[in-house]
């Protein structure tokens, strides 16, 4: 948590990563040589993540970059070695673990504020700042924004804070229309945004357009789906977590219709909406 706090407090860019599912699983048996295995990962990649390759060269370009995103991190959160999330993706996460030993690591379980006590949390830091979303739900979070005060009506979360929100790449249950990965991340990239803190829910994406804003001069979070929580949008993940549902309110909402792409239900049974 503290370095969070203290990459928030600076005046520098920073970059907070996050250990990626599918993502990095498919970068560690591309480099393992598990042909088996890596033909189950692509076929992930693309209808939950988002990441359509064309060829081996398609797929080796969206490794490299995935895996070189995280070396230029100032910050890697990682999963729980004895979760349930280390236990299906830990291989791909022992690869970013093993070449940034010099990187500071935090439990990932610190990009979600809700679990700690507000003295704890690195979201009053916020304050005053311009914030750059970017996370598929566009029309649901801005319909959030003017409830952000009784979301989580205990916490002092996003005070004086202004928005920009974007949606990025939406290309997971087969919504590619053809095209490749990289086609579709730099035509995102074409877009530029003043701001002074991004935080990223962007599939298999997140990371590189983290890492690509960086090198812009840019702070930068990845936070992942759980990002939607920030706003007050529950999704069908959370309903069996005590913890999250306690916290659920009237002012909470499901994602709109607008926000919810075709065939949704096929990505790990439409779990963010």
């Amino acid at each position: 948590m503290n370095h969070i706090r203290q990459c928030l407090a600076s005046d520098k860019p920073f970059f907070i990563g996050r250990i990626a599912g599918v993502e990095l699983l498919t970068a560690y048996n591309q480099q393992e040589g598990d042909i088996l295995e890596l033909s189950h990962n692509i076929i992930e990649l693309e209808n939950n993540a988002g990441i359509k390759v064309k060829d081996h060269d398609s797929l080796t370009d969206y490794t490299t970059k995935l895996i070189e995103a995280y070396d230029h991190c100032t910050c890697i959160a990682e999963w729980e070695v004895s979760g349930p999330v280390y236990a299906k993706t830990g291989k791909g996460q022992e690869l970013v673990t093993n070449r940034t030993p010099h990187i500071p690591k935090v439990n990932a379980r610190v990009l979600e504020p809700y679990y700690f006590l507000e003295e704890e949390s690195w979201m009053p830091l916020l304050k005053g700042k311009h914030i750059l979303i970017i996370h598929p739900f566009v029309e649901t979070i801005k319909q959030q924004l003017p409830r952000l005060t009784t979301v989580f009506p205990d916490k002092k979360w996003f005070e004086d804070c202004t928005f920009t929100v974007i949606k990025p790449p939406m290309t997971l249950a087969g919504n590619h229309q053809n095209q490749s990965w990289d086609k579709h991340l730099t035509a995102f990239l074409s877009q530029t945004y003043d701001f002074d803190v991004a935080l990223i829910a962007a599939g298999g994406y997140g990371m590189l357009i983290a890492d690509e804003l960086f090198k812009r001069g840019k702070s930068v979070m990845y936070i992942g789906g759980a990002l939607q929580l920030f706003f007050g949008i529950i999704g069908r993940r959370w309903f069996e977590n005590k913890e999250i549902m306690a916290m659920v309110n009237d002012t909470w909402t499901r994602p709109l219709p607008a926000d919810k792409p075709v065939g949704a239900t096929k990505v790990e049974k439409g779990c963010y909406w």
